[in-house]
């Protein structure tokens, strides 16, 4: 068993699997921080979304979600607008270029997932998953 924690070991696997991320998604030009919001607004099925709401749902500060939502405007992958609403608020929505760069994502994910699971059967890896869920559960 090794000297880590729980935490220690989840920490060194995130930060191994956000730099085969990032490398797998320099090509196309994008992080995997910005990969996250652009995961959210695929997935979330409200109408209009606000950078609160991106804030909230990644447990991401202001700055953070201001800086990540200004780069993807500028690479055309989202279109920020002014709400109609309440003026000091914007509505963020996909753009036609953020569509089509899903699928090479969702495939650069399943690469990493699959070596992330090697030497597992099929029922460990769903068990796996499970505790993991439970433990993100837990400390949110």
């Amino acid at each position: 068993m090794s000297d880590l924690t729980l935490g220690a070991t989840i920490k060194r696997i995130n930060n191994i699997y956000e730099k085969e991320f990032n490398m797998q998604l320099k090509s196309i030009g994008i992080t995997a921080s910005q990969c996250a919001v652009l995961d959210y607004l695929f997935c979330t099925q409200k109408e209009s979304i606000r950078q609160k709401d991106v804030e909230e749902a990644l447990s991401l500060q202001n700055p953070t979600v201001t800086g990540l939502l200004k780069r993807l405007d500028e690479k055309g992958y989202i279109l920020s607008v002014q709400s109609e609403q309440d003026k000091r608020c914007r509505n963020i929505y996909l753009t036609e270029k953020a569509y089509d760069i899903r699928k090479r994502v969702e495939e650069g994910r399943k690469e990493i997932d699959k070596r992330l699971t090697l030497g597992l059967t099929k029922k460990e890896a769903n068990a796996l998953q499970r505790s993991l869920e439970k433990v993100l559960y837990n400390i949110s």
